[in-house]
């Protein structure tokens, strides 16, 4: 349960947030105008800039290694990608390739 309150208090200050950037007024006037701590505000204001922050710097490049010695007899089993503690994706082909961004965000 507290986590489900957590969530609503999150998108609650982030749509406040992305209002108040679309408006024209001040922090302090968006606040008065909609009854919120300009405190809260500006802390939870915070809290969203060093997490997009974050989530941008983590997204990132890394070293690919292509092993030519493994002989596939054909390309229709797709694309395997081997993560470095020896997981492994297999099967990936283009019909499933748009999937695989959403699936690297999960396994972060």
């Amino acid at each position: 349960m507290g986590s489900i309150v957590n969530q609503h208090a999150k998108s609650f200050w982030l749509d406040h947030i992305q209002q108040w950037d679309q408006s024209e007024l001040s922090q302090a006037a968006y606040c008065r105008q909609h009854d919120l701590s300009e405190q809260k505000f500006s802390y939870r204001k915070r809290q969203a800039s060093v997490a997009q922050k974050t989530a941008i710097s983590s997204a990132g490049f890394t070293h690919v290694h292509v092993d030519n010695s493994i002989q596939s007899p054909a390309s229709d089993k797709g694309l395997s990608i081997r993560f470095n503690n020896d997981i492994c994706i297999e099967g990936i082909t283009e019909n499933n390739l748009t999937l695989i961004p959403q699936l690297l965000i999960l396994l972060r």
